[in-house]
């Protein structure tokens, strides 16, 4: 791909219909997804909120890349567990205050990571993921991030599953 960067190229597409209230249909090419707000913020609850998806897409997308992030270099991952939390400030995107944005201010990841390797490797796995990251570069550079990992031994993870 370095030498014929077109293979690298792609393009994705949604087609997305509002229905009944807010809630919208969304189609992907092989499926539909259907996303609405709760009854809270105006919505009838019908499907997942579009903040909900944002982060569980992120959180979704940085696990799955430590895993394979890791087997392309040679690291066993054996699990990933993620708590994502932001922060907002609806002032911004109610237009109530200029300088509020109407994104998330900051974003916080949890990470817990269960790996037999030397824990050097398995951060050098998570700095790769996390830099390659297509979903964490689609996020605005103004919001914070702060990223906090843990790393535990998957066998003795095991042996904790097992104690009754």
């Amino acid at each position: 791909m370095a030498r014929r960067p077109a293979f690298g190229r792609g393009a994705a597409q949604a087609r997305i219909r509002l229905g009944e209230g807010l809630a919208c249909d969304v189609e992907h090419q092989d499926r539909t997804l259907l996303v609405d707000q709760p009854p809270s913020e105006g919505g009838g609850g019908a499907g997942a909120a579009p903040d909900e998806l944002m982060r569980a897409s992120i959180g979704a997308s940085l696990a799955m890349g430590y895993r394979l992030w890791g087997a392309r270099l040679g690291v066993a991952i054996d699990a990933v567990e993620m708590e994502l939390t932001c922060e907002y400030d609806v002032r911004g995107q109610l237009g109530v205050a200029d300088d509020v944005s109407a994104g998330w201010q900051s974003v916080r990841f949890d990470v817990t990571i269960a790996s037999d390797a030397p824990e050097e490797t398995v951060r050098r796995v998570v700095e790769t993921a996390d830099r390659l990251s297509p979903m964490l570069a689609n996020l605005a550079l103004s919001v914070r991030r702060v990223h906090h990992l843990s790393i535990v031994r998957a066998s003795l993870r095991a042996k904790e599953r097992t104690v009754p």
